[in-house]
């Protein structure tokens, strides 16, 4: 398509644009014919290259495009196809107009409350910030892992401030035609202001966001244009026009930094996996309404729960209470939890997997490879559990560990050490049980530590040399000698820790095979019987008893 037909394709897209946002009703009547003088032009400029599949593809594309077809209906009842933007009622963009939501119905998150608490201030009462020369923020992101309630404090916020809340996604904006990305985001913003105070949450930012130049083909293309309409339309309006943008992302790092700089949307929050506390909070919202066995406390699905996002923990509860209901009983039993657990971690089949006895040994094995060196081993977190679950069409045995509600961005080497040491502990098990006929099971377990190794090297400096990666042989070789040095080193430590428990190993693996769970209370009361003195892991609970009962 040459520059000639693109320049009467944006000059009418254009003028159709004007006389519909300007309620020229009037002019729909010589609509459809221009649409099909662009369609016939465009069937040439394709017929010249004998293409008909293109032709076709192409004539349907600008019928599509405008709502306009050969045997048109009347303005007035065709008005919202064409695109066209009643801002009385939203068109295309759904408004709320009395949000019902509060942070009073969001569980947990005291923290990120409080700080957009301060935000939803600002907003309610900028003249008095405005005295002490404080700028209005325009908006902010949202970031983090998805399923952790990035919409729902949206929303919520939405109700602290009492303002209409316009959800729209960044997909919808990404259009392959000319300009119509563009006035979408002007019709938008139009919509917004005609409805303030007003809250715009785009969810999934960074499909509208991106880099601008990230399109290598054309650095001038329709999503750079997007992106432009969207940071003019964020300087366009004034402090307290009552226009206030959220995003939401789990790539923030896509996003155009013109985007996030001061004055636009420059505020950012961080929203990962909900800590203790917060899964307590979810957790009792969820609950409501379902009735629970008085055997199961709380405490403990917060403990079960660890890593799961919000998402995750809500769809536990749903899918127990939909289990317990299928099993014509009406409250939620502990075993519900586990068995939905079990399947949201590993995943679930229709038919139980056929291993052979000698099979779930070695599975048996290579899980209490990785457990009892985590139990035992320093600077790793607690052994949640192990288990059998043969129903698992990938991981037929799996250990889980506890997640620290402290974790943060900073590692140290012996934590990360430790953590190989976990990782090799299976194959290392299966290795003194059975010789060098092991299995694959390890396949994932030494793909995750060369990684592992490799990163901490590379990326965090912790091998004996400071090494600077270029494309060298030398530097390649040295690289290599820094995490093989690595490995063997956790494999040593795991090798010690494995090889003088092998007794514990073996009585926990018959009692895995009968049971298919092992807690930690289980692993400990096995330790306790076969050792007077053991290298406990000094993170966990059980390290601080057995000192005591020692003494």
């Amino acid at each position: 398509m040459d520059e000639e037909f693109k320049s009467v394709f944006n000059n009418t897209f254009n003028l159709i644009e004007s006389n519909v946002n300007g309620k020229n009703y009037s002019f729909y009547d010589n609509l459809g014919k221009k649409a099909d003088e662009l369609a016939n032009e465009l069937k040439d400029e394709l017929d010249d290259e004998d293409d008909l599949e293109d032709e076709n593809e192409a004539e349907k594309a600008i019928y599509d495009m405008f709502g306009i077809y050969k045997k048109s209906d009347s303005f007035k009842n065709r008005k919202k196809d064409m695109g066209g933007t009643d801002l009385g009622s939203g068109g295309d963009f759904e408004i709320i107009k009395d949000p019902s939501h509060t942070f009073k119905d969001i569980g947990g998150y005291k923290k990120i409350k409080e700080e957009l608490n301060q935000v939803s201030d600002i907003l309610i009462n900028y003249k008095k910030y405005k005295k002490y020369n404080v700028r209005t923020p325009k908006g902010l992101i949202f970031e983090g892992p998805p399923g952790n309630g990035k919409t729902l404090l949206a929303k919520g916020f939405c109700g602290e401030v009492k303002s209409s809340f316009i959800p729209v996604s960044g997909s919808e904006f990404t259009e392959k035609y000319v300009g119509v990305g563009a006035s979408r985001i002007r019709e938008l913003f139009k919509l917004a202001e005609k409805n303030s105070p007003c809250i715009i949450f785009i969810d999934e930012i960074d499909a509208l966001g991106r880099k601008r130049g990230s399109d290598m083909a054309n650095t001038n293309s329709e999503k750079d244009q997007t992106l432009n309409q969207l940071l003019i339309s964020l300087d366009g309006f004034k402090e307290n026009d009552g226009v206030f943008v959220i995003g939401a992302t789990n790539r923030i790092d896509l996003l155009d930094n013109a985007l996030l700089r001061p004055g636009r949307i420059d505020k950012k929050i961080f929203i990962g996996n909900p800590d203790s506390e917060t899964r307590e909070k979810v957790i009792s919202i969820h609950l409501k309404g379902k009735p629970v066995s008085p055997f199961i406390e709380i405490d403990s699905i917060v403990q079960m729960t660890g890593g799961f996002s919000g998402a995750q923990i809500e769809n536990l509860l749903n899918e127990a209470m939909l289990k317990a209901l299928r099993d014509d009983r009406e409250q939620i039993e502990w075993f519900d939890l586990e068995y939905v657990a079990n399947r949201i971690l590993a995943g679930w089949q229709e038919n139980e997997s056929k291993f052979s006895d000698d099979m779930i040994d070695r599975i048996a094995v290579h899980e209490l490879g990785h457990a009892m060196v985590g139990f035992l081993s320093n600077d790793h977190s607690n052994v949640s559990k192990v288990t059998l679950n043969l129903w698992s069409p990938t991981s037929p045995g799996y250990t889980v560990f506890e997640s620290n509600d402290q974790d943060s961005n900073i590692y140290t080497k012996e934590g990360l050490l430790s953590h190989l040491m976990v990782l090799l502990g299976g194959r290392i098990a299966e290795e003194l049980f059975y010789g060098y006929s092991v299995t694959s099971g390890a396949k994932q377990d030494l793909q995750q530590a060369y990684e592992l190794a490799k990163t901490m090297i590379i990326n965090y400096g912790m091998g004996e040399k400071n090494i600077y990666p270029d494309l060298s042989d030398q530097s390649k070789y040295a690289i290599d000698q820094e995490i093989n040095k690595l490995l063997l080193e956790a494999n040593e430590r795991s090798y010690k820790i494995i090889n003088d428990c092998k007794e514990i190993i073996e009585e926990l693996s018959v009692q895995l095979k009968e049971d298919k769970v092992l807690k930690p209370d289980d692993i400990y009361k096995v330790v306790k019987k076969k050792y007077n003195r053991f290298m406990f892991n000094t993170n966990n609970q059980y390290y601080r008893m057995y000192n005591n009962e020692m003494k």
